[in-house]
């Protein structure tokens, strides 16, 4: 098989692609996003602030008594 000639002229390009069905191109969905496993722990082994003050700080002002 030989190549003959080269096509050159951009309009007889196009009337032969948009025959063939090949001139409109058809526009991909984007690739899927591979999400990375997350493992959620609610134990307090894996805490990460060390438990330093009380839970809360009663107001000099309401007493909690």
């Amino acid at each position: 098989m030989r190549i003959l000639a080269f096509i050159e002229d951009e309009e007889v390009i196009e009337k032969i692609l948009k025959h063939l069905g090949l001139w409109d191109l058809k526009v991909r969905p984007p690739p899927k996003v591979k999400v990375p496993s997350v493992t959620i722990s609610n134990g307090d082994s894996e805490s990460q602030v060390p438990f330093s003050a009380p839970p809360f700080y009663p107001d000099r002002i309401y007493p909690t008594d």
